[in-house]
């Protein structure tokens, strides 16, 4: 993680750079020529269909309709568990392997500035990650609810999210652009070459953050501690920093979650369901009586089972023995 002090200086540094960077960008793909005004002697490059190649008009069109499919699944703001689900394998992967930590480093109102390791090959050791709450006000003002279900609240509410990392600038900055969840710099440069098909939302970054905004208890008292001091404020205004020791012991405290959308969650309990059931069906099973010596040395039976139920029970560990027994009280 670092040294937290000067980490809000190095975002602002990181972003100016950014910034620096995209105002002198070449073969930027604008709006007005993502609509029909494309001249063709530009000659830009895309990568949709699989290989790098001329933009032609029957991309743009493809385009447009990429654009109109993103705004439709979008009203503005984004909740955790939508970024979970709207990302894509290969990021859901790479978050899981390599980010292993995600802390909130400091809240100006609304706003909070997570800190991320790195992945194994990048050239810097930490990113940020700008999560602005859009419900913060609703959440400081509810006298209804203590700041801590306040808190809980509000971390399932609609949020916007930024990133530094090159993931998010080239892929998925233009999707937050157009699907009104952007908390950084917008971004008006279709990703022609990156991403033409407007696919994923979130980097390995942001799903780390957002799985420990979903169900972290770092970042449900980081939230109370802030609302107290908004309920404490006539404006419900509030700044909160992490202290280094608060920040290294919710790193070593806090597990590292799986990061699984909520299709993996269904799959997931599904599968804990037939374990507890056949558990339950084993421990109900009658006891064996006494075997002859030639009886105990027969392998028991499964049947009963199809090929798919042996194989799932075996993967949980089960032996052929207690498969048997399942299958034995089962058939009773």
């Amino acid at each position: 993680m670092g040294k937290l002090y000067g980490s809000a200086t190095e975002a602002k540094e990181a972003a100016a750079f950014d910034k620096a960077r995209r105002a002198v960008a070449q073969n930027i793909l604008n709006p007005k020529e993502v609509v029909g005004e494309y001249d063709a002697g530009r000659v830009l490059m895309t990568t949709l269909g699989g290989e790098v190649r001329p933009i032609s008009a029957d991309d743009l069109a493809v385009f447009r309709q990429n654009i109109r499919t993103v705004q439709r699944h979008f009203k503005g703001g984004i909740r955790a568990r939508q970024v979970l689900d709207m990302s894509l394998p290969v990021d859901r992967e790479r978050a899981q392997r390599e980010i292993r930590m995600a802390v909130p480093a400091s809240a100006s109102n609304g706003r909070v500035r997570f800190v991320t390791n790195a992945g194994p090959d990048s050239n810097v050791s930490r990113h940020h990650v700008a999560v602005e709450f859009m419900s913060y006000g609703a959440a400081a003002s509810a006298g209804a609810k203590n700041p801590k279900q306040a808190a809980n609240w509000l971390r399932k509410q609609p949020l916007k999210f930024d990133c530094d990392c090159g993931r998010h600038t080239y892929w998925f900055r233009y999707i937050s652009t157009i699907g009104s969840f952007n908390a950084g710099r917008a971004e008006t440069g279709f990703p022609k070459i990156r991403n033409p098909n407007l696919h994923g939302v979130g980097c390995k970054h942001v799903l780390r953050v957002m799985a420990e905004i979903e169900s972290s208890g770092t970042v449900l008292l980081f939230l109370t501690r802030l609302l107290e001091r908004a309920r404490n404020s006539d404006e419900n205004k509030a700044v909160l920093r992490q202290t280094q020791k608060e920040a290294e012991e919710a790193a070593k405290k806090g597990r590292v979650r799986d990061i699984k959308t909520t299709e993996d969650r269904r799959k997931a309990a599904a599968i804990a369901r037939e374990r507890r059931a056949l558990q339950d069906a084993i421990s109900k099973a009658p006891k064996p009586k006494k075997l002859t010596a030639a009886t105990r040395r027969a392998k028991p039976s499964a049947a009963g089972f199809n090929a798919a139920q042996i194989a799932l029970f075996k993967s949980m560990g089960l032996s052929d023995e207690q498969i048997a027994l399942a299958a034995a009280a089962g058939s009773k």
